[in-house]
């Protein structure tokens, strides 16, 4: 991933911070705030409900002196032609105190240097013309329409071993939905009928640290549209348990593409370790 460092008196590394480069957004607290804001932007919220909102969200970060706040905040703006005065005003001000680079000083001259010219770059951007405002456009999602809770899938590998996954729940989020699919604790080779899939339970992760037993999940996504969808990757809907109740919460599991989890299901099978 790249360079990553506690700096002077653990300040990042206390907040959860970390960076791989010296650009603006090159850390995760600054580009969570960047992320933050335009998605506020892409909902067509107003420009000063928006500030508001991110500010706060970071509220813990309003008076540092370093303005780990102001100056990722205001740059996000500047992108999208919304710099909001009093962002800009509190953005200037951390970049001429000096204090960011202060916090670089460990990482040695040379990024100090490249993080002096960063900040000069945005300097010069916070106080020239602002470009008009842009819209921004939301990023695709996908929507499940097809599954629901209680739907059964198959997934037969090519020795015709077949594993079985129950759709627990359908997990909705801005950036898209994705099922979450208890493994059931059965393999075979003829899939049985609806009354014995009712009854059949979830593998079970045993008891690891703060997380209880709980059942053995996965949940599939899709980023992109031309992601796969599951019947397109080999699994095949074998019943539908009508009133089946949604899980809302999401239990901690594995996570991938539809081609992962086939590749998984598929090794697996083919060892006998599934």
């Amino acid at each position: 991933m790249g360079l990553t460092w506690p700096l002077k008196r653990g300040v990042w590394q206390d907040a959860g911070m970390g960076a791989w480069g010296t650009a603006i957004f090159s850390n995760d607290t600054a580009s969570d705030i960047r992320t933050e804001y335009r998605e506020y932007v892409q909902d067509r919220v107003p420009d000063d409900e928006a500030t508001r909102r991110t500010i706060a969200s970071f509220a813990h970060l309003v008076e540092r002196e370093d303005g780990e706040l102001w100056i990722p905040l205001a740059a996000a703006q500047s992108e999208v032609g919304r710099l909001d005065p009093d962002v800009r005003t509190r953005a200037l001000a951390a970049i001429d105190r000096g204090a960011d680079l202060e916090l670089w000083a460990e990482a040695g001259p040379g990024e100090v240097a490249r993080r002096t010219a960063a900040l000069d770059r945005l300097r010069e951007k916070l106080l020239g013309p602002q470009p008009a405002p842009k819209r921004l456009r939301r990023s695709w999602r996908h929507v499940e329409d097809d599954l629901m809770p209680g739907d059964v899938l198959a997934f037969t590998a090519p020795n015709g071993r077949t594993a079985l996954f129950r759709v627990a729940g359908i997990h909705r989020s801005r950036y898209g939905d994705s099922p979450e699919l208890d493994v059931l604790d059965w393999v075979g080779e003829q899939v049985p009928g609806p009354e014995t899939l009712a009854t059949l339970r979830a593998k079970r992760e045993p008891a690891l640290g703060n997380l209880p037993e709980r059942p053995v999940v996965w949940q599939p996504h899709r980023f992109r549209k031309t992601d796969p969808q599951w019947h397109e990757v080999g699994f095949v809907r074998v019943a539908r348990l009508e009133g089946w109740p949604n899980r809302a919460s999401q239990t901690p599991g594995h996570s991938g593409l539809w081609r992962v989890l086939n590749l998984v299901v598929t090794r697996d099978l083919l060892d006998g370790t599934w």
